[in-house]
């Protein structure tokens, strides 16, 4: 069964305090035959020597330094360490959550059963600064349709899927130029492909931290990362002509929806009308798609119109779109 190499692969950033309780829970994996590939984003704390004593403890550990030719960022750190990895199955992980000892093991069973799968799939739990179980990330629902995961029944973390290698090869993976939602962006790109899956439904596999100094800290937040859910809800509009759904029409008018929510999220974000006209004019030709989606009557045309109108000069008329 241990024949089958595993790459785990950890984009890590100023998590000196914590990585090492996360590359611990690497080395009591049941699953013996993996390889760790951390690749630092450019640690101003000293990040970069924690990691050095595993390598130097187990040769399993590997570090890299993500190059300077490469965007700063946890994806450009993810994409690089699938170059470097050498693994039959891939799996992402993030520097500060927990793998339970059976992470590996569950998962490659999952394959040796089911060899015809491109992908296998597990859920988290979250965890708090006194190490309580406060919350759990299983979906709402199995998968069945891309519409389930648009529409937010569905939802895949970072570190839940162990990928095999042969289905991500030759494709493009996580965009090092998205600084919001990669791995919702990334994991919707995957689903374009249509792969074959399974999951691992009896507990939660990896623990997630809630309550710490999260990097994707809402201090962090800024218009590109605004701007970058906006791209990410128009472009699953976009695919409707080649998503494969049963509910196509639900689709389209739920991914407009969302598209537009997250235009009125950048219109908040801006302090003048001068900006938010700007952004306004800059994605005119996209809102003007989804709008014409919603658009199915007088009334609805006055509605998207107000809407449209309050959100760019008063910050206002978020409601009208529920209506």
């Amino acid at each position: 069964m241990e024949k089958h190499l595993v790459s785990i692969i950890i984009p890590a950033y100023n998590r000196a305090s914590l990585i090492g309780e996360t590359l611990d829970s690497v080395l009591k994996q049941t699953y013996s035959n993996w390889e760790c590939i951390i690749v630092d984003d450019g640690s101003t704390d000293n990040t970069v020597e924690v990691v050095r004593t595993y390598v130097a403890k187990d040769e399993r550990f590997k570090l890299y330094l993500r190059p300077v030719c490469r965007p700063k960022g946890a994806n450009a750190c993810r994409n690089y360490g699938f170059e470097k990895s050498k693994g039959e199955y891939i799996n992402w992980f993030d520097c500060d959550d927990i793998l339970k000892s059976d992470f590996l093991e569950k998962k490659v069973e999952l394959f040796r059963k089911r060899k015809e799968i491109d992908a296998v799939f597990s859920y988290g739990a979250y965890f708090n600064a006194n190490n309580n179980i406060i919350d759990s990330s299983k979906p709402k629902k199995k998968y069945s349709d891309i519409f389930d995961y648009v529409s937010n029944q569905f939802h895949l973390s970072t570190p839940g899927p162990l990928w095999h290698r042969n289905f991500l090869s030759n494709k493009t993976l996580f965009d090092e130029e998205r600084q919001k939602i990669q791995d919702v962006e990334f994991h919707f790109r995957m689903f374009l492909h249509q792969f074959r899956f399974d999951s691992y439904e009896q507990d939660y596999l990896f623990l997630i931290r809630r309550g710490f100094d999260r990097i994707s800290s809402k201090k962090t937040l800024s218009t590109k990362k605004i701007e970058d859910v906006f791209t990410y809800n128009y472009f699953t509009y976009a695919s409707s002509d080649i998503v494969n759904t049963e509910y196509l029409e639900k689709y389209k008018k739920i991914t407009a929806l969302n598209t537009l929510k997250a235009f009125y999220e950048i219109m908040v974000y801006q302090k003048s009308i001068r900006n938010r006209y700007k952004i306004f004019k800059k994605y005119k030709s996209e809102i003007k798609k989804v709008t014409s989606e919603m658009k199915n009557g007088f009334s609805d045309f006055v509605k998207i119109n107000l809407f449209l109108i309050l959100s760019v000069t008063i910050k206002k008329g978020f409601s009208l779109l529920n209506k």
